[in-house]
């Protein structure tokens, strides 16, 4: 197969980019620092600038894959769709977003209760089965509809009689991936909620249908032990985004022409700005960096040191400031050249889901992050901590069918990482 031709580099590397450290990258939510009174309420509100700039760039932008989320593998029986609509019921209370709507004139869209919400119209069903990966990218292609809150859950049979797949999907303008990892946690907790008794009837309403695919994306993924990246965490010092960023820029180096690999190749990479006071479940708090992938470093470790200093530090606190008092128009300004085409080869996004996970007394086995594809970016990956686990994966256009080599040539970077770091 013909390897992908060099990546066009349009400007620098901008600033100084980025540390995340072992427990922030765990835990997405938890940013520190003090936001602009402009942006937040008693309730923990910000500005949906963000969200609305999401939704104009889906306009303009109709092909790109907007739509994010997790898919998870459970071992138990596959519970009907009625019941998955109660039990989601049940947890509303503690994920509002799921009954909001971001609607209103093109940019200047406002976030409100949405008055016909029902969960069962957000609950499918897709018949057949099939092994975890075929049906992953089954459901990571079923579109979410744009006429009520913009989210989903799929049910899939496995291959197997007593697993099933579950996937959670919301497009981008109501969820970063911060709020999505949030709302796994609220969810898909390992407590059994009681099953509400009054109220709107949920037992026997007809669950949603699903509308066909309109998506060719394909998803790939791989998994290895967490224990496995924290090897090299403790024997180098750098931190598992670091980790993931360095097997990532191997990998991307042998997947590359050789032409490719002479200088690095800009990537962006989102990080949470969300306070602990701010609503964790609802819309985008979140900056991109633009970093580099040292592609044309030949040694596992030197590409590791390279990445170790691109990311010293996060400008949360810039990136808060702009988000809370810069003008739409600046804003928009501001946030277009993370989402152009040419900006960076691909985005690459981490994710950590630290509790256990389970649905109906059924645990979580396996886990999937589904990352968008936007910006005309070649692809897109996430790496998904979850359990004992570590997940990356990657997205790409149908056609783009050499990318399915990248989560292979990723597992086997990580070894040649944790040898080069082994004392």
């Amino acid at each position: 197969m013909t390897p992908p031709p060099a990546p066009v580099v349009t400007k620098p590397v901008q600033g100084r980019s980025l540390s995340c450290k072992d427990r922030e990258v765990e835990e997405p939510v938890a940013a520190k620092g003090n936001g602009g009174p402009a942006a937040l309420s008693a309730e923990g509100e910000f500005s949906p600038a963000q969200d609305r700039g999401m939704l104009e760039w889906a306009r303009q932008r109709p092909d790109d894959g907007f739509v994010v989320g997790v898919a998870l593998r459970l071992r138990g029986p596959r519970p009907g769709p009625e019941r998955l609509a109660s039990l989601i019921a049940a947890r509303l209370a503690e994920v509002p977003v799921l009954q909001e709507h971001l609607d209103g004139p093109p940019r200047e869209e406002r976030w409100n209760p949405f008055d016909s919400f029902h969960v069962g119209d957000h609950v499918h069903v897709l018949g057949g089965g099939g092994d975890p990966r075929t049906g992953t990218e089954r459901m990571a292609n079923q579109p979410v509809p744009d006429d009520r809150p913009r989210w989903g859950v799929w049910l899939l049979d496995a291959e197997r009689e007593d697993e099933y797949l579950l996937a959670y999907r919301v497009h981008h303008a109501a969820q970063d991936g911060a709020a999505v990892a949030h709302t796994i946690r609220r969810l898909f907790t390992d407590r059994v909620p009681a099953i509400p008794l009054t109220g709107q009837p949920l037992e026997g309403r007809r669950s949603a249908s699903c509308p066909p695919c309109t998506d060719d994306r394909l998803l790939t993924c791989t998994d290895v032990p967490v224990d496995t990246m924290r090897a090299v965490v403790r024997a180098s010092g750098a931190s598992l985004n670091d980790i993931y960023l360095a097997a990532l820029a191997g990998a991307v180096r042998t997947w590359l022409s050789p032409g490719a690999c002479q200088q690095p190749v800009p990537v962006r990479v989102p990080f949470n700005v969300r306070l602990r006071t701010e609503r964790q479940d609802r819309g985008n708090r979140m900056g991109h960096a633009r970093l580099l992938l040292p592609v044309d470093e030949p040694s596992a470790g030197q590409r590791l040191e390279r990445m170790v200093e691109q990311t010293r530090f996060w400008p949360r606190d810039q990136i808060r400031r702009i988000l809370d008092r810069a003008p739409h128009h600046m804003l928009w300004q501001h946030i277009a050249p993370s989402l152009s085409p040419g900006d960076a080869l691909a985005s690459a996004t981490l994710l950590g889901i630290p509790t256990p996970l389970a649905f109906d007394g059924a645990p979580v086995i396996g886990s999937t992050a589904m990352p968008p594809l936007a910006a005309g970016h070649l692809f897109s990956s996430a790496l998904l901590l979850c359990g004992t686990r570590a997940t990356v994966s990657f997205t790409a256009r149908g056609e783009h069918q050499h990318v399915r080599d990248l989560p292979r040539l990723w597992e086997q970077e990580l070894a040649t990482l944790a040898a080069a770091t082994r004392h």
